[in-house]
């Protein structure tokens, strides 16, 4: 656990907190609709698994500025102490894994496409042993994730866009985990909002 005798206290001018907005999206027109712990989220390369793109795509969708999104589409959160906040899921490298496993439902009880893929390879490849690997491992990644990405009714899950809307605009707050909305946790969640997006959008948490 960090001592607070080692944090550092900083402050910025409103100024520099436009600057520093505009630099995390990239300039883009809603930058003063951005909070700046999600500033600083998309500026933060810590994660090489991250893609801070991915994120920008999804806010210019909600802005209207992007037609497609390919990720899940945005929900409002129905129920205390979320509501009325919503979501939209974006996606990174990191998620890759979790959309196989529902392309193939990999959790469920039967896996009938991926048991019809194994046996199309067996067929067609039994017989190459040096080769069926290969054949198994692009229809379960490459082509498994390109027909995850062509099933638009569902999307690509990721994690989420926390963001409120007010007066016809959106107010963008913060990125999480799904785990970080279970019952367990949420409260957790709303406290980092509130006390990470109070100081930008109090009419957000009035």
């Amino acid at each position: 656990m960090t001592d607070n005798k080692d944090m550092v206290s900083v402050s910025f001018d409103r100024h520099q907190i436009q600057q520093l907005k505009s630099c995390a999206v990239r300039g883009r027109s809603y930058s003063e609709r951005i909070s700046i712990p999600l500033a600083f989220q998309l500026m933060d390369n810590s994660d090489s698994y991250f893609d801070c793109f991915s994120v920008l795509d999804e806010l210019d969708y909600l802005e209207g500025i992007r037609s497609v999104s390919r990720a899940k589409p945005e929900k409002q959160f129905t129920e205390s102490p979320l509501y009325p906040f919503w979501h939209k899921h974006f996606f990174s490298a990191r998620h890759l894994v979790k959309n196989l496993g529902i392309r193939w439902n990999l959790d469920g009880k039967k896996q009938k496409d991926l048991t019809v893929m194994i046996n199309d390879v067996a067929e067609n490849y039994g017989d190459d042993c040096n080769n069926w690997p290969g054949h198994i491992a692009h229809r379960l990644v490459i082509q498994g994730f390109k027909e995850r990405v062509e099933s638009i009714k569902f999307g690509l899950t990721g994690d989420w866009i926390i963001y409120a809307k007010h007066s016809g605009q959106n107010y963008y707050l913060s990125l999480a985990r799904h785990k970080e909305g279970t019952k367990e946790n949420v409260n957790t969640l709303i406290l980092k909002l509130k006390n990470g997006c109070y100081a930008d959008f109090p009419f957000l948490f009035a």
